[in-house]
C-alpha cells in the first residue's frame, strides 16, 4: 500500500509527462499542417493578395459602446 504522498508524486510526474507528450505532438502537428500549406499554396498558384482576407485578423466581435461626453457648459453650484 501507497502512501498518499506517493500517490500525488506518481500522478505529478504522469501529468507533467503527459504535458510534454501533448506538446511534441503539436509540434508535429504544425509542422504537418504549415508544409500541407506550403504545398496547397504552390499548387493552386495562390498569391499573398489572394491569401491576405483569409487570414485579416480582426479585432473582435464585441463592438465598442461610445462613453457619454461631458459636457462643456459650466455646472450650477
Amino acid at each position: 500500500m501507497t502512501t498518499a504522498s506517493e500517490q500525488l508524486a506518481a500522478a505529478v510526474k504522469a501529468a507533467e509527462e503527459a504535458n510534454a507528450k501533448v506538446e511534441a505532438l503539436k509540434k508535429q502537428s504544425h509542422a504537418e499542417d504549415l508544409k500541407l500549406a506550403k504545398e496547397l499554396i504552390a499548387r493552386h498558384g495562390f498569391t499573398q493578395t489572394d491569401l491576405k482576407p483569409e487570414l485579416k485578423v480582426g479585432r473582435g466581435t464585441a463592438k465598442r459602446t461610445s462613453t457619454p461626453r461631458k459636457s462643456t457648459r459650466r455646472s450650477k453650484k
